[in-house]
């Protein structure tokens, strides 16, 4: 399982952001605190997008498909 912070300036950088997560086959979260949503969901980012201490889970061991997913996001880590 790999964890990173994520932060979203604005709602066009969380459809963005879903736009590149669903392009790989991994099972990821957005988590804040308590609050989980599904990575690849467009509303549930959306949702999640402005809260504090956002991360991603990426459900996956590190691999060179997890680097070139974590290089394509890096705008929002």
């Amino acid at each position: 399982m790999i964890k990173v912070p994520v932060n979203f300036q604005r709602t066009e950088d969380a459809v963005e952001f879903v736009k590149i997560v669903n392009q790989y086959p991994f099972q990821m979260d957005l988590i804040s605190g308590n609050h989980i949503v599904d990575a690849k969901s467009l509303l549930g980012t959306i949702e999640i997008s402005k809260a504090d201490r956002l991360s991603l889970r990426i459900y996956s061991t590190p691999s060179p498909s997890t680097e070139q997913l974590l290089a394509e996001v890096q705008d929002y880590l």
